[in-house]
């Protein structure tokens, strides 16, 4: 019979791995901040018309969407850690069967299985 949730030491290893990357996640958006602060200032002090303006708006934007996506993954970790506390973690959606402790260490709010991520990609369920 296969296994149907992990143990309180896995959820709890799950759960410590998760953590760890949040601070990892909350070191770089502070980092990405204080660079893009620095930068934008610099930029709004300098509005002189030079070559480095194009290059330092965009890097300004390049930092916003770094920011944006580690923010994304920031929400989705602490669903994660919901999941933990709901004992639902680790159960692939589709099919309800245990995802593999190796993705989930990889991928820490992964909600599928890869079998089942690639089939809803190619909209094969």
């Amino acid at each position: 019979m296969a296994k149907k949730r992990y143990s309180k030491a896995e959820l709890k290893k799950f759960e410590k791995n998760i953590l760890s990357k949040i601070s990892e996640i909350n070191d770089n958006i502070n980092a990405v901040r204080s660079t893009t602060s620095s930068k934008s200032s610099v930029f709004l002090e300098n509005n002189t018309e030079d070559h480095n303006e194009g290059t330092e708006a965009h890097e300004v934007e390049k930092s916003f969407l770094l920011m944006s996506r580690e923010s994304d993954y920031l929400v989705n970790l602490e669903k994660a850690l919901q999941r933990i506390k709901d004992g639902t973690y680790g159960i692939c959606e589709i099919s309800g069967e245990l995802i593999s402790k190796e993705r989930l260490m990889e991928v820490p709010n992964a909600t599928k299985s890869v079998i089942f991520k690639e089939k809803k990609k190619l909209n094969l369920i």
